[in-house]
């Protein structure tokens, strides 16, 4: 009987991935840019630039950089790891490089998507439907690096709490491999080193001396490996990351505040994004009553067993790891904000805090016992909201014009 709902839950989430590939495609394919920004650009030419044996020499496409077009400047605005995978995949598949970033996407979606199988076979396909949020898939829509970065937390998260509950030697040292990972796809990625240093303490506290040793150690390597990349960037380019970013003003620190709580208001819109200027649109009202009525049900469905329900959510040691990540990734994104030039925290820079949050709200639920009573409901209920949210993001106009 386990065994056939086992079968039946990967071939749930097998379907959902087609279906998220498929619309996925579909929004590019539609979408006039192609979902690529000026950033994505300059992902690319890295990219390119690889490919063509000129290592991380590129074009400053529109001056941001150097302030005159297409000068030549050593890529180190971001880190090489994004650039450096689309290559790969453009290698492997001869793939041009629009269509390798947007597989490359596709395969990191597919790596979260396997991920969440491990944590919990029985609903991983609850568990992936987080990825119809329209924030997530905007994000595998676009050629960013925020994609394969979002799954570098969601492994990151997992491995913290195998590390916590278990304290192997070898999950300690593959944080290292893990943190290095998502610094060279985002420089913010050197929070995960203050994530492992802050389990270092606790466990230490804990008097577990001999994993809080390992932690220490891999915090140490894990802060030479970013000051050592940062140390050759400024050798070489005369900057740690990036000159422009230093030459504007930056606000205080509680104006850049105040620009993360907006975002993350806007963040509470899960299916449609309302950007609060004017008098939002029927479909986001539409939306927004749907997503309080779906959480208002959950929760009355649940009520009945709320002892049962406070326990299993009180031991969930998973979803509490995922919302400390969450949360230090969203701390240290206000603190570069105040200090460095970029963007308003908005659902782009917001999305590794997004989709952490996701994951651990979700979990909570998928986590409870089906035994309790409205548990199994629930969860269904879940997935039936997101996988919504993921059709409503698709390109409707289109869609209905090729139907009539």
């Amino acid at each position: 009987m386990l065994k056939n709902k086992l079968i039946r839950a990967d071939l749930y989430l097998l379907v959902l991935f087609i279906a998220y590939c498929v619309a996925v495609v579909l929004r590019v394919s539609i979408e006039g840019t192609g979902y690529t920004s000026p950033d994505s650009e300059y992902y690319m030419e890295a990219a390119r630039s690889l490919k063509s044996g000129e290592e991380f020499i590129i074009r400053d496409l529109y001056g941001l950089h150097t302030g005159q077009k297409n000068a030549r400047v050593l890529f180190t605005a971001w880190p090489i790891g994004y650039p450096t995978l689309i290559a790969i995949i453009t290698w492997v598949s001869g793939l041009n490089l629009f269509w390798a970033s947007k597989v490359l996407n596709l395969i990191f979606a597919g790596l979260g998507f396997l991920l969440l199988r491990h944590i919990n076979r029985r609903y991983s396909f609850v568990l992936a439907s987080i990825y119809g949020a329209f924030t997530i898939i905007e994000m595998y829509s676009y050629t960013w690096s925020e994609c394969v970065f979002m799954y570098g937390c969601l492994l990151f998260t997992f491995l913290i709490y195998k590390v916590y509950v278990s304290g192997k030697p070898s999950l300690i040292y593959a944080l290292l491999a893990v943190a290095a990972f998502m610094f060279l796809v985002r420089y913010i990625g050197f929070f995960a080193g203050g994530v492992t240093l802050l389990l270092a303490i606790i466990t230490w506290f804990e008097q577990r001396r001999r994993v809080s040793r390992h932690l220490f150690i891999v915090f140490v390597l894990n802060v030479i490996f970013v000051c050592g990349y940062v140390m050759h960037n400024h050798y070489a380019a005369g900057y740690n990351t990036d000159a422009q970013r230093l030459t504007e003003d930056m606000g205080s620190p509680l104006k850049v505040l105040w620009m993360a709580i907006k975002g993350l208001m806007i963040e509470l819109f899960i299916i449609r994004n309302y950007y609060l200027r004017g008098i939002p649109g029927g479909l986001t009202i539409a939306t927004a009553l749907l997503q309080v009525t779906v959480i208002g049900y959950i929760r009355s469905i649940l009520r009945q067993q709320r002892e049962a329900v406070a326990v299993a959510v009180k031991g969930n040691i998973l979803s509490h790891t995922a919302v400390v990540v969450a949360l230090a990734y969203l701390v240290v994104l206000v603190f570069l904000r105040s200090i460095s030039q970029f963007d308003p925290p908005n659902y782009r820079l917001l999305s590794p805090f997004t989709i952490l949050m996701l994951f651990a709200l979700v979990n909570y639920i998928v986590a409870l016992p089906d035994q309790i009573k409205g548990a199994v409901r629930a969860k269904y209920v879940i997935a039936g909201f997101f996988i919504l949210s993921l059709l409503l993001n698709l390109p409707k106009k289109f869609l209905l014009s090729q139907l009539l």
